[in-house]
């Protein structure tokens, strides 16, 4: 009879562990095994002011269409995208690996597949690559007609890509996610998940000027770096003709993100300049709405700063008492350094002690031995028998003899 294998019993942390999901296939309705669905929170909130600004800006549509014709090379041509052409695509999208996913701005072409996404960067980002392969996989993913997918002549949704950067320092950041990826040798290196780089640092301020539409001359506004930079710009692009809707964008950007960098005067000077016509209702409103927000993201940024400070002065205090730590070890250490070379320095003197006792009694007992033999050589040249000296002087027989020989010896030498 064959010996069964005992089956481990199936925990419940192996349960959460190895966690699977079955489904039916749609095609051969059979069940099929998955990967274990993990939620991950990429949402983005926009908290900075500028993000914000830059944000309603990306939301007007002549806006992006002036810009989509001048990086894809459609201006002055047959195929020129119109503002009837695009549809905002607000999408928050559910993948099998990131519970949500949330661009900053993504169009889509109404009567073709075709996206446009389009991110905004105040920072390097040296992850963008794998962003942009993530963003276009999800939107690839949302506008596939699966039913479809298998069929020869359908097409697969096109993503162009665009990252605009208004950081002060040079975009040192690659633009490939192929420069990221591990190299098999001998092999040439796929190639996709590319974007195209708007960098502000390659521009001149004259280009960013007098490039068609409002948004080169935010990037302008966004290059500055320091007060009397961004008054000399704000300066400049009040100057340059701008339609109604660009002032209001402007003016936006005075009120909500560089208010507190103006003085008074200035400040009161360019809100003048833009001479805007007042409406009634919806620019008030949204600047109310828009106010308010701002005043929340300053607030949550001030406590987010004071549990920052917070948490610094804990570390401090915690270095201060690990240093303190350090410090007292370092001086029990001394202290025991200190021990122990008085320790030696005892036993040096011990030893020297010994060797002087040592020798002092050497020379006493040399001392003593000399004068008695002085006196047994006086003894036996007044012819004292040797019994006597020996009762006398206390020393054995041996000795006696070795004095005698050496009298005889000395006295030959004489002679």
């Amino acid at each position: 009879m064959k010996r069964r294998n005992k089956i481990k019993p199936f925990t419940y942390h192996e349960y959460i562990y190895y966690k699977v999901i079955f489904q039916k296939d749609k095609y051969n309705k059979i069940p099929m095994l998955c990967d274990v669905k993990e939620s991950y929170h990429y949402k983005r909130e926009i908290n900075n002011p500028h993000d914000k600004i830059f944000k309603d800006v990306l939301d007007d549509k002549k806006e992006v269409v002036t810009f989509l014709n001048r990086m894809l090379k459609l201006e002055r041509t047959q195929y020129a995208l119109q503002e009837k052409d695009l549809e905002k695509y607000n999408r928050e999208f559910i993948t099998e690996n990131f519970q949500s996913i949330e661009s900053d701005v993504i169009y889509k072409k109404k009567d073709q597949n075709i996206f446009f996404l389009i991110e905004q960067q105040s920072t390097i980002d040296c992850a963008m690559p794998y962003r942009i392969l993530k963003y276009g996989m999800a939107i690839m993913e949302s506008a596939i007609n699966k039913k479809k997918l298998r069929q020869k002549n359908y097409k697969l949704p096109a993503i162009f890509s665009f990252v605009i950067y208004t950081g002060n320092e040079k975009w040192n950041a690659t633009n490939y996610l192929i420069e990221k990826q591990e190299r098999l040798l001998g092999c040439k290196p796929e190639t996709f998940a590319n974007f195209q780089l708007i960098d502000v640092n390659d521009y001149t301020n004259q280009e960013l000027l007098n490039k068609e539409g409002f948004l080169t001359k935010a990037m302008l506004l966004e290059k500055a770096k320091n007060y009397e930079e961004l008054e000399e710009y704000l300066e400049l692009v009040i100057k340059t003709q701008m339609e109604e809707r660009q002032k209001k964008l402007l003016q936006r950007m005075i009120k909500y993100v560089y208010k507190n960098k103006l003085d008074n005067k200035k400040y009161n000077k360019f809100i003048q300049g833009l001479q805007i016509k007042q409406e009634k209702g919806g620019d008030s409103m949204f600047a109310e709405i828009l106010s308010k927000k701002i005043d929340e993201v300053f607030e949550m940024e001030e406590k987010v700063k004071e549990k920052e400070t917070k948490v610094k002065e804990k570390e401090t205090k915690v270095k201060e008492k690990e240093t303190k730590v350090k410090e007292k070890e370092t001086k029990v250490k001394e202290q025991e350094t200190k021990v122990k070379e008085q320790e030696t320095k005892v036993k040096e003197r011990e030893h020297k002690v010994k060797k002087r006792e040592i020798e002092i009694l050497q020379k006493k007992n040399d001392i003593i031995n000399q004068a008695e033999n002085e006196m047994i050589i006086n003894m036996i040249k007044n012819n004292i028998d040797e019994n006597t000296i020996l009762k006398i002087i206390n020393i054995d027989k041996n000795r006696l003899t070795k004095i005698k020989t050496q009298m005889m010896v000395s006295e030959e030498g004489v002679f």
